[in-house]
Protein backbone atom coordinates (compact mmCIF):
# COMPACT_ATOMS: atom_id res chain seq x y z
CA UNK A 1 0.00 0.00 0.00
CA UNK A 2 1.46 3.35 -0.97
CA UNK A 3 1.10 6.61 1.00
CA UNK A 4 -1.90 7.81 -1.04
CA UNK A 5 -3.75 4.52 -0.50
CA UNK A 6 -3.04 4.68 3.23
CA UNK A 7 -4.52 8.18 3.39
CA UNK A 8 -7.75 7.19 1.63
CA UNK A 9 -8.16 3.70 3.10
CA UNK A 10 -10.99 3.49 5.62
CA UNK A 11 -10.11 3.07 9.27
CA UNK A 12 -11.56 -0.12 10.75
CA UNK A 13 -13.17 0.71 14.09
CA UNK A 14 -14.69 -2.68 14.90
CA UNK A 15 -15.12 -6.10 13.31
CA UNK A 16 -18.13 -8.38 13.82
CA UNK A 17 -18.42 -12.07 12.79
CA UNK A 18 -20.38 -12.77 9.61
CA UNK A 19 -21.17 -16.45 10.02
CA UNK A 20 -23.75 -17.55 7.47
CA UNK A 21 -23.31 -14.48 5.22
CA UNK A 22 -22.03 -14.61 1.64
CA UNK A 23 -20.84 -12.04 -0.88
CA UNK A 24 -22.11 -12.50 -4.44
CA UNK A 25 -20.01 -11.59 -7.44
CA UNK A 26 -21.05 -11.46 -11.12
CA UNK A 27 -18.99 -13.75 -13.34
CA UNK A 28 -18.41 -11.55 -16.39
CA UNK A 29 -17.73 -14.51 -18.70
CA UNK A 30 -21.14 -16.18 -18.36
CA UNK A 31 -23.10 -13.62 -16.28
CA UNK A 32 -23.64 -16.13 -13.44
CA UNK A 33 -23.39 -15.31 -9.73
CA UNK A 34 -20.53 -16.75 -7.69
CA UNK A 35 -20.46 -16.62 -3.91
CA UNK A 36 -17.77 -16.33 -1.26
CA UNK A 37 -18.33 -16.68 2.49
CA UNK A 38 -17.82 -13.48 4.44
CA UNK A 39 -15.20 -13.40 7.19
CA UNK A 40 -16.68 -10.44 9.02
CA UNK A 41 -18.45 -7.11 8.82
CA UNK A 42 -16.23 -4.12 9.51
CA UNK A 43 -17.44 -0.85 10.98
CA UNK A 44 -15.29 1.65 9.09
CA UNK A 45 -14.67 5.39 9.17
CA UNK A 46 -13.55 7.29 6.09
CA UNK A 47 -11.38 10.44 6.00
CA UNK A 48 -14.52 12.62 6.28
CA UNK A 49 -15.51 10.90 9.53
CA UNK A 50 -18.46 9.06 7.97
CA UNK A 51 -19.02 5.49 9.19
CA UNK A 52 -20.44 2.47 7.42
CA UNK A 53 -20.55 -1.29 7.88
CA UNK A 54 -18.78 -3.16 5.07
CA UNK A 55 -18.49 -6.88 4.23
CA UNK A 56 -15.04 -8.53 4.19
CA UNK A 57 -13.97 -11.84 2.63
CA UNK A 58 -10.81 -13.86 1.97
CA UNK A 59 -9.12 -12.77 -1.26
CA UNK A 60 -6.12 -14.99 -1.95
CA UNK A 61 -4.03 -14.76 1.24
CA UNK A 62 -5.60 -11.65 2.81
CA UNK A 63 -8.97 -10.29 3.91
CA UNK A 64 -10.41 -7.53 1.72
CA UNK A 65 -13.58 -5.45 1.40
CA UNK A 66 -15.99 -7.32 -0.87
CA UNK A 67 -17.69 -4.12 -2.01
CA UNK A 68 -14.43 -2.78 -3.47
CA UNK A 69 -14.69 -5.17 -6.42
CA UNK A 70 -16.42 -4.04 -9.64
CA UNK A 71 -18.30 -7.34 -10.00
CA UNK A 72 -19.68 -7.24 -6.42
CA UNK A 73 -23.46 -7.70 -6.50
CA UNK A 74 -24.37 -7.77 -2.80
CA UNK A 75 -24.64 -9.98 0.25
CA UNK A 76 -27.06 -12.66 1.37
CA UNK A 77 -27.52 -14.61 4.57
CA UNK A 78 -27.93 -18.29 3.79
CA UNK A 79 -27.69 -21.57 5.63
CA UNK A 80 -25.51 -23.68 3.37
CA UNK A 81 -24.96 -26.39 5.97
CA UNK A 82 -25.16 -30.00 4.82
CA UNK A 83 -28.80 -30.07 5.92
CA UNK A 84 -29.80 -27.23 3.58
CA UNK A 85 -28.44 -27.69 0.06
CA UNK A 86 -31.68 -26.71 -1.66
CA UNK A 87 -30.55 -23.17 -2.53
CA UNK A 88 -30.09 -22.75 -6.26
CA UNK A 89 -27.50 -20.00 -6.60
CA UNK A 90 -27.99 -19.71 -10.35
CA UNK A 91 -31.65 -18.86 -9.70
CA UNK A 92 -30.74 -15.82 -7.61
CA UNK A 93 -31.17 -12.54 -9.39
CA UNK A 94 -29.38 -9.31 -8.40
CA UNK A 95 -32.61 -7.94 -6.89
CA UNK A 96 -32.69 -11.01 -4.60
CA UNK A 97 -29.29 -10.13 -3.16
CA UNK A 98 -29.03 -7.33 -0.59
CA UNK A 99 -26.82 -4.45 -1.67
CA UNK A 100 -24.30 -3.47 0.97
Amino acid sequence: MNETDAMTAPKIIQMMPAEGWYAFFRNEEDDSLNFEPLVCFALTENSDGETEVRPMFWQDSYVDFADDYDNFEGIEQADLSENDWDIELEDLEPEDVAKA
